[in-house]
This record gives structure tokens, sequence and C-alpha cells, in this order.
């Protein structure tokens, strides 16, 4: 399974918009009520959701640059944000490729462009950009990458919201021996080169609060956990699939075990009674910059908050 190819993008979609903390993103407001668009540069866009889930919270006026490396993904950005546009009742301007919406009134144009992330980041606009984001990319990076990206984004003051960023926590019931060994092994995989160089995989989210605190940022964290429910069969048996092949690639060894829990996993998936519980962070960086002092006041309106890094148990189902 590949976190890049399309049908695995729109399956975890629900469960993306789901996690997220819509709090998280209200302080951004003060920054789209200026006369000029707000422009977002969105890294690893994939087919557009993380634009579908802010543009509206985010309100105001708002113009996206969706960068991807994958043509095939960017060329669905356009289509999907319109049939969006539509179903959720907006308007959609052909020309402009623009979404309009009236009550509460925001607009957000889009524009589409196809980079290598992994290359040389002084390609990115980072330098135009109001706000940088991205969302399910963090663990796939490399140290060197995301330093560069932090401190890029430090010289000119812009702020940071990086979402969904697996954090190696998982809870899966009904649980089995094997459990802890199987994440292991995924989580030890996340930390191959996923192209950027050695990835960060589960400590991204962390390191990402580190390096922008040490630019001057301050720094918010909301869990943003997965929790998938039985009747997500399909999502379920996809996630499984993945993590089983990532351990056979880790510890090649242990295919006849791993074989044997995927066959285990996948029944209680098709009996209704899997629920699994995946660990993700959302992190919003604000620059110290007077700039950025309009998201600060904004941010201490919405009161205190305090972040659960613990895997708890999975509620009990419904009846």
């Amino acid at each position: 399974m590949s976190d890049f190819e399309v049908g695995w993008l729109a399956l975890r979609a629900e469960a993306d918009n789901r996690a997220r903390d819509a709090d998280l993103v209200l302080p951004l407001r003060p920054c789209t009520q200026s006369a000029e668009p707000l422009p977002v540069l969105d890294l690893g866009c994939g087919t557009g959701s993380n634009l579908r889930f802010l543009a509206p919270l985010l309100e105001g006026h708002q113009h996206w640059l969706c960068v991807d490396t994958d043509p095939e993904l960017l060329a669905r950005v356009v289509p999907e944000t319109k049939a969006w546009a539509e179903e959720g009742g907006y308007r959609w301007l052909v020309r402009a490729q623009s979404v309009v919406c009236a009550r509460p009134p925001w607009q957000c144009s889009l524009e589409t462009r196809r980079l290598d992330l992994a290359g040389s980041l002084s390609e990115l606009p980072i330098g135009r950009s109001g706000l940088v984001t991205a969302s399910a990319l963090l663990d796939l990076v490399s140290e060197d990458w995301l330093a560069r990206l932090v401190e890029r984004c430090a010289e000119v003051h812009v702020p940071l919201l990086m979402a969904l960023t697996y954090d190696g926590r998982v809870a899966l019931e009904p649980e089995l021996s094997l459990d802890r060994d199987m994440i292991e092994a995924v989580n030890a995989h996340q930390r191959r080169d996923k192209g950027f160089g050695p990835a960060l995989g589960p400590a991204a989210s962390i390191r990402l609060e580190r390096l922008a605190r040490s630019h001057g940022y301050r720094v918010e964290v909301r869990s943003s956990d997965w929790m998938i429910p039985p009747s997500e069969r399909h999502l379920q048996a996809a996630l499984i699939r993945g993590w089983c092949e990532a351990a056979r690639r880790q510890t090649p060894s242990r295919a006849t075990a791993i074989l044997d829990w995927e066959a285990q996993r996948l029944v209680a998936v098709d009996s209704g009674c899997s629920r699994i519980r995946v660990g993700h962070r959302d992190v919003l960086a604000i620059p110290p910059h007077p700039y950025g002092q309009g998201i600060r006041t904004s941010l201490e309106r919405c009161g205190p908050y305090r972040m659960r890094t613990s895997m708890s148990p999975l509620p009990a189902p419904a009846g």
C-alpha cells in the first residue's frame, strides 16, 4: 500500500476529517481578514483534502497553492474540489477556480503546481506565503528536510499548520499477542528513507515542536487520532494489509508469524468486532513577529488546552 495512491487517500479521507481538531484552525482566522487573500502553501497536497477541510474554517479570503510530486494526484485537485463545493452548497467559479460561500462569507481560489518536494526547498514560494500547511506528510520527511523547512519559514515569519502526523501509538481490539511486535516493526519501517532521506517517522511531530520553539515560535499541539469503528471494514483491512507489508519488509524472517497475525486481524474485521485507534498529532506553530500577534491573541481567547499523549483504551461500542 502506498500513502500516495488515489484509492488510499479516498479511503482515509473520512477518518482524517473526523480526527482533526477544528479548534486549532480558528486562531488563524485573523490572517484571512485583510483586503488581499491569504496565500496558503499546501505541501504534499494529494487530491486537495487539506484545502477542503481548512478553507471553510479559515473563512475570509484565501488563495491556495497546492503542491505535489504526483501529477495524477494534482490532476484530481480541481475536479474533486469542484464536486465537494457543489455538494456542500458552495458556488464554484470555473474561470477563477474558486469556491465561494455567502454565509459565513469566505472565498478560496486555488492553483496546482508539480514540484519534487524532496528536492531543493528553494523552489517553494515560502517567502510569498501567509501560511504553510501539510497533512499526513511530516512522518515521511527527514530531520534535515524538516529543519530546513522550519528555518525558511522562520526567516520570513510564516506560521505552520501540520496535521495528521503519525506518532507511533496504536491500540487494537481484540488484542493479539503479536500486536506490540507488529507495531514496533511498522514504526521501524516508518523510519526508512521515503525519498527525503531517513524518515523521522513517529518522532516527526515532536521534532517539529522543538525546531519551531528553537526559532521563537509558539507551538500548540492537538491529538488527532483515528478512531476506526467496526463499520469501516475497508479502511481497517487496507490499514492491516499495509502494516503487514511494512512488517514483512522490516522483519522478513518473521513472515509466517506476520501472515498469521494478518489472517487473525482480517477475520476480526470481517466479523465486525475489530476496532482500531491510530495516534496522530496536529501542530500549529505561530511566529513571534507582529504578523503572528493576531494569531496569538486569537489563540489566547480560545482558552487553555491539554493534550493527552497516552493511548487510552478504546471506548466501548454503542449498544
